[in-house]
């Protein structure tokens, strides 16, 4: 942060400096010191759109999404035709279009991002998952999730995200195999192990369920996920 203020207003990297400045101004946990910073560049010009994402992810970072979905609305403005290298901006407004609970707006600006970037593993998995979770395009979302776990295929939340689309398919065995590569590749996620428990039991291994629910509790499950794990633990799933 000194070094970065040490840089005189007259340097040709000084606005690089300034961007710099503020991003460690918001990983030192000084936030508001932050958000100052990069309103004053975004202010000094509107067609600046690196402090626009700058200032949307230092906001949507502090759970200020209201706050971060403008700072990234006017940064789309001021790229004005979006090439390739411009998706992770459309992927963070679509993520926090979904926590807004605009689910129509989040899946418009992944489709914007995957026009952009149509091999991002990233971007097929988040859409992809989405659609799973909701149950809904189980068929469709499968294909991109298939297609983001060939691009990626040491990555276990893809992993996961393919097995938990077949355990939604019904397709029990796949999903319970899928979701064992998905438990090596990360160990110690709850959410993975409990899909896991969850494809077992469906799949007629119930001791093994048991077993992995278990791990998801002690991996640190809280709240309604816990509460609906001890009782997984105690009548196992319906149906």
């Amino acid at each position: 942060i000194a070094a970065y203020r040490a840089v005189d207003a007259a340097s040709p990297f000084h606005h690089m400096a300034s961007l710099g400045l503020a991003l460690d101004l918001s990983r030192a946990g000084r936030t508001d010191a932050a958000i100052t910073e990069l309103k004053r560049l975004a202010a000094a010009d509107a067609k600046d759109s690196e402090a626009w994402i700058a200032l949307g992810d230092t906001y949507r970072a502090g759970n200020k999404d209201e706050e971060a979905l403008d700072a990234y609305d006017h940064a789309v403005t001021a790229i004005g035709s979006p090439s390739a290298r411009d998706w992770p901006l459309f992927f963070a407004r679509a993520m926090v279009r979904e926590r807004l609970k605009d689910l129509k707006g989040s899946e418009a600006d992944i489709d914007t991002a995957l026009k952009l970037a149509p091999n991002e593993a990233q971007l097929l998995n988040y859409l992809g998952y989405s659609w799973v979770d909701r149950g809904e395009h189980i068929s469709q979302a499968l294909a991109m999730l298939e297609k983001a776990r060939a691009l990626r295929p040491y990555d276990g939340y893809i992993v996961d995200s393919v097995g938990w689309a077949y355990y939604r398919l019904g397709r029990y065995e796949d999903a319970a195999r899928t979701l064992e590569q998905a438990v090596l590749l990360v160990p110690g996620d709850p959410t993975i192990n409990e899909h896991l428990g969850d494809a077992l039991w469906k799949a007629g291994q119930r001791m093994d369920a048991r077993f992995q629910w278990s791990h998801a509790i002690t991996f640190g499950a809280e709240g309604e996920t816990k509460s609906a794990l001890e009782q997984k633990l105690k009548v196992g799933l319906p149906g």
